[in-house]
């Protein structure tokens, strides 16, 4: 039972836990209601300049201010905490146990977030200024449903990453950052290399950019469980120094 104290562990700075993420989000939404409404009054000045501040707000970024967050938990998961379980006695087992507890209970927390904000926007229009936050194309256009699926599926991609990112860091150290680094250069040559050279190549590669929702989900899923795996095996063989 001992897990517990790991889940303790990290929600015990209840400001970095919960605070500072709501403040953030909170400042985003009214900094993007602050835009929408000099916008408004200094460009728009007919329904079809409002549609066209709406539709372009599809691809706001600021929810990325309530994601961000939730990318570094990975990280902090292993680089901060990792260390710490051990040196107070928890055993491997029992520190990802009460870290993959953790994880799930912010991707639900974070999902929640996101779901309650954009039954919101959806309610109000925007919040009576057909401006967009929680209904954006990173969370997903389609029914609440999806958007749950998705949004919970990023969150737990993200933080199982970040986790199996720090993992291999500590298992090979310097080898492993200039190993993936130089691969994603590469492989992004090589992409872009083809692309030029290929029309077929290009269309295709394009191609992965317009799969179907489901399409997404399964690649999101798989890179989930691709990187929990990952996780669990660097974790057993992890060397702190």
């Amino acid at each position: 039972m001992r897990y517990k104290s790991v889940v303790t562990m990290h929600t015990v700075n209840r400001m970095q836990t919960y605070g500072w993420p709501l403040v953030i989000m909170l400042i985003a939404i009214a900094f993007t209601i602050a835009i929408a409404i000099g916008l408004t009054v200094h460009s728009v000045s007919d329904a079809e300049g409002v549609e066209g501040m709406n539709n372009g707000m599809r691809f706001n970024g600021a929810i990325f201010t309530v994601l961000g967050p939730i990318v570094m938990l990975g990280f902090i998961s292993m680089g901060q905490y990792f260390p710490l379980a051990l040196g107070l006695g928890l055993t491997r087992r029992e520190y990802v146990l009460g870290t993959s507890l953790v994880f799930l209970g912010y991707a639900v927390v974070f999902t929640a977030i996101v779901l309650i904000g954009k039954s919101i926007e959806l309610a109000t229009d925007g919040y009576g200024l057909r401006v967009r936050f929680f209904d954006v194309a990173y969370v997903g256009f389609g029914p609440l449903w999806q958007t749950a699926i998705q949004t919970f599926l990023i969150a737990m991609s993200a933080m199982l990453v970040g986790a199996a990112f720090i993992s291999g860091y500590f298992r090979w150290r310097q080898t492993f950052i200039w190993s993936f680094f130089i691969t994603v250069a590469v492989v992004g040559l090589a992409v872009a290399i083809l692309s030029m050279r290929s029309f077929e190549f290009a269309t295709w590669f394009g191609s992965l950019f317009a799969l179907d929702w489901w399409a997404y989900m399964t690649t999101l899923g798989v890179v989930a469980v691709v990187a929990g795996v990952a996780w669990l095996v660097l974790v057993r063989r992890t060397q702190l120094r």
